[in-house]
């Protein structure tokens, strides 16, 4: 898995919740960092990287690597997704909603 150069956050390295460093390279979506939108939407890839979204991607918004502690630092709520497995998604209606996880499909799998 891919890093960043570590850098320091507003929280405690010790309440770090998750088992990848805090320093692990995630994807997200340009309209999620420059709208400072909630995430709504999370993939635990096949591979093991981590997707944050803010929703469905829409034409012309485009893929941003940002730091795994940078996004839990924006959405602290998503620790309740430590333990999500590989292959699995999550996703809420409402940033106040409960998250609806489920395994997915890989694209180059459906057919």
């Amino acid at each position: 898995m891919a890093t960043v150069e570590e850098h320091s956050h507003s929280f405690l390295a010790e309440s770090w919740p998750f088992l990848e460093p805090i320093n692990t390279a995630c994807y997200t979506n340009a309209k999620l960092l420059e709208n400072d939108l909630p995430v709504m939407r999370v993939f635990h890839d096949h591979d093991g990287e981590w997707q944050f979204l803010s929703g469905d991607i829409e034409e012309g918004d485009t893929c941003k690597l940002i730091c795994f502690g940078c996004i839990y630092e924006r959405t602290p709520d998503i620790a309740i997704l430590k333990s999500l497995p590989v292959g699995w998604m999550a996703e809420r209606s409402s940033i106040d909603g409960v998250w609806n996880c489920e395994p997915y499909k890989r694209e180059e799998d459906e057919g």
